[in-house]
């Protein structure tokens, strides 16, 4: 039987949760019956090396663009061009930028691949300021293009719901598959030792991981650690980078957090810190899915989260594979992160089960939800 030939799409190879969810699916597919182009706009992302051998990577813009809306829009010919060649059965695009542009190629290409549109973050939040320019397009281009699409995939319950609540006409295509939070490496890698630059894990250690952003919350996660730190003598590791490092800098200084607070910056490896932390936290005011949560459960890590519109109450159970605190109460936020500090009978409870949460997100079978839509479609 003929393989099923896929092209996926999306901006980069690296750098975030959708990137790291188009990678894995693309590596889950069997190659004795699928195919497997990826094609990125900007080449270097960090994933590339974790592509599997038998998947062809295509660079579609040119090496001097830095900016991601400047690389879609350089990337839309040579797509249509690469569609053309390879002839796919499925187009399947990641982040909803990359879906408009992959839209516009699949239905200039003369060709008749199938549009499989994957929505990695809630469309409320390309409204959030209806006068940034980029994001006004970019919602007016996918409100035209989803309803044409084939399928769309949704990461959550509650983005396919809010996907609908905007887009109407998008609800016959739309069905849900969950990010794939763990693979095969993951507990290696979690094992693996810290870089050299860390030096010693202390303990208690609390650890976050996102872009420092305001998305993630943290000035709620650094009030909530300055109430436990003085009684529990925790220490708070953050994994990441972003536009607001300076800022929270300047807060954990107005905090007098300086010796306890460590801004570690990105990592290539976050499972071996998250195997080492006595809790993880996650602060956020919303999320697409919250691949983290999964990542840090299946590493070992007992896990406090916000219950933010769209993922950690999709993922967690409260009280049984992790604990959910309400959004931007730094109070509540605190209390529950004393309490897995305190109470390691609690906390060994919270790791076992999160470890069995977590295998619901494995690459194996969320890649076989993804095949089971390719050939539906094909």
């Amino acid at each position: 039987m003929p393989a099923i030939r896929v092209l996926f799409f999306t901006n980069r190879l690296g750098g975030g949760g959708a990137e790291m969810q188009a990678l894995r699916v693309a590596n889950a597919l069997d190659p004795a019956e699928f195919e497997v182009d990826v094609a990125v706009c900007r080449a270097g992302g960090e994933y590339e090396r974790l592509l599997a051998p038998t998947a062809a990577l295509h660079h579609l813009a040119p090496a001097r663009v830095r900016s991601s809306t400047v690389g879609l829009v350089a990337a839309a010919l040579p797509l249509r061009r690469l569609v053309q060649q390879r002839a796919p059965h499925i187009v399947c695009s990641f982040m909803d930028g990359a879906n408009a542009v992959a839209a516009l190629a699949v239905r200039r290409s003369g060709g008749h691949p199938r549009l499989v549109a994957c929505v990695q973050n809630p469309l409320s939040q390309e409204l959030d300021d209806p006068r940034h320019p980029v994001k006004r397009a970019v919602f007016a281009a996918v409100r035209r293009t989803y309803p044409r699409a084939d399928a769309i995939v949704a990461l959550a319950r509650g983005v396919a719901a809010d996907l609908v609540h905007h887009i109407p006409d998008a609800a016959p295509r739309v069905t849900v598959i969950h990010n794939a939070g763990v693979d095969d490496g993951l507990p290696e890698r979690a094992r693996q030792p810290l870089d050299p630059d860390v030096g010693p894990v202390p303990h208690p250690l609390v650890l976050a991981c996102g872009r420092l952003a305001p998305q993630k919350g943290y000035p709620d996660l650094l009030d909530a650690f300055a109430s436990i730190q003085p009684d529990t003598g925790a220490t708070l590791w953050i994994l990441g980078d972003g536009p607001d490092r300076r800022a929270l800098e300047a807060r954990v200084a107005q905090l007098r957090l300086a010796q306890a607070v460590r801004f570690l910056g990105f990592r290539k490896n976050p499972y071996a810190f998250m195997s080492r932390a006595d809790v993880f936290v996650l602060s956020s005011l919303y999320e697409g899915f919250g691949n983290v949560v999964v990542e840090a459960m299946a590493s070992g890590a007992p896990v406090v989260a916000t219950d933010c519109p769209h993922g950690p109450g999709e993922i967690i159970r409260d009280g049984e594979s992790g604990l959910l605190v309400p959004v931007a109460d730094p109070a509540r936020l605190a209390a529950a992160i004393r309490r897995v500090l305190q109470d390691r009978t609690l906390a060994g409870h919270l790791v076992a089960q999160g470890r069995r949460r977590a295998q619901d997100f494995h690459v194996t079978k969320i890649g076989a939800e993804y095949a089971a839509l390719f050939r539906r479609l094909a």
